[in-house]
């Protein structure tokens, strides 16, 4: 639920789910509900505590400090590309994705305005040394978009 909060930025709900809809086998089964657009719910990510059903039906055990054998105690757990799905249906729509800063590959672009002769170009420049080695200093992961042939509108 962290994980999907603080770095995807997609909201969650923690549950526990019933008896007839746990994992087959399990004691308890954990999900986090990740909160869609659209106000459904999608299942993002599961935690089973197996407890030792898996064990006794599998004779999985291990040697204990007395160099006894005991039934181990297990858990499984994870996410799956569902995830990556919820991510998606979080934070695009039909003009694209915006993915949260956290997991963005570039997290400020910059479009330098007012170039095309050369005092200006200089001036630009200028003032986008001291922007660029704060940003990299705070380990912000930037682009300047100077692509001559495209507008600033069309960067935008």
């Amino acid at each position: 639920a962290e994980t999907c909060r603080d770095y995807l930025a997609v909201p969650v709900v923690k549950g526990t789910k019933s008896p007839s809809e746990r994992f087959a086998g399990a004691d308890d089964t954990f999900t986090i509900e990740a909160l869609m657009q659209n106000g459904w719910a999608l299942q993002s990510g599961t935690s089973h505590f197996l407890g030792q059903n898996f064990a006794r039906a599998f004779d999985v055990t291990f040697q204990n400090k007395d160099q006894k054998n005991e039934l181990v105690w297990a858990t499984s757990w994870g996410v799956s590309t569902r995830l990556l799905g919820a991510l998606v249906m979080t934070h695009s729509d039909d003009q694209g994705l915006v993915l949260p800063p956290m997991v963005a590959p570039v997290q400020v672009v910059i479009v330098p305005v007012g170039r095309g002769k050369k005092e200006n170009d200089d001036k630009v420049d200028a003032f986008l040394a001291p922007v660029e080695a704060q940003l990299k200093a705070r380990g912000i992961r930037y682009k300047v978009d100077d692509r001559d042939k495209v507008k600033p509108g069309s960067k935008f």
